[in-house]
């Protein structure tokens, strides 16, 4: 999925730069990004699937199931007795997989607090207001994105005239540099979170 998170990350460079003429090139690397992510994502779940025992035949009669069911009910992911084509979760599976790691023993006192204690990054504001009703996340995340946006929209004109001259007066490959900073920085920053979350016996949790 990294290269999903840096095609949305060249798509707000793009509109942070106020589609500058000099980054048309962003349009090409995002559908570019998002073509490679969306086809290393399906190759992820396809590795998954096989790894979980899953065949080619269980697609064709899981497919054949859905498409029965859709035609007698009108209703997808329903087989014959009503039960989902992909069978839902019991309870001790959600219980296991919401309280247990993989070694099959569940989040300890210090592991939680060792959680608590990590940095938080922009990713990781759902689990930082986590204890918050439905309408109190709501209501921070909607703050947020609008006074970014007017922050973005209206920033522009707090800066003194000289130095809004001088950025005007760049040279495209400047403002390309610049632009492919954005970009590549917070890419290189998530990279290096999942190679430390990927590190055998490491902690899921989140570091920058």
């Amino acid at each position: 999925m990294l290269p999903l998170h840096t095609s949305g990350i060249v798509a707000c460079t793009y509109h942070l730069f106020y589609n500058a003429e000099a980054l048309s090139w962003c349009v090409a690397l995002q559908a570019g990004m998002t073509c490679l992510g969306n086809t290393t994502l399906a190759l992820a779940c396809y590795r998954l699937a096989l790894a979980g025992g899953w065949t080619w035949d269980d697609g064709r009669r899981d497919a054949a199931a859905a498409l029965d069911a859709f035609s007698l009910t009108g209703r997808p992911n329903l087989d014959a007795d009503g039960a989902g084509v992909v069978g839902a979760l019991t309870a001790d599976d959600n219980a296991n997989a919401g309280g247990a790691g993989l070694d099959g023993a569940g989040l300890g006192g210090a592991q939680e607090a060792a959680a608590a204690a990590s940095l938080v990054g922009w990713e990781d504001l759902g689990d930082a207001w986590a204890s918050d009703g439905d309408l109190g996340f709501l209501s921070k995340l909607a703050a947020l994105s609008a006074g970014m946006a007017y922050a973005v929209k209206y920033a522009p004109a707090l800066v003194p005239a000289p130095l809004a001259s001088a950025w005007a007066g760049l040279p495209d490959g400047a403002v390309s540099a610049a632009a492919l900073a954005v970009i590549f920085v917070p890419t290189l920053l998530n990279c290096a979170k999942w190679r430390q979350r990927s590190k055998e016996d490491a902690e899921f949790v989140g570091d920058f």
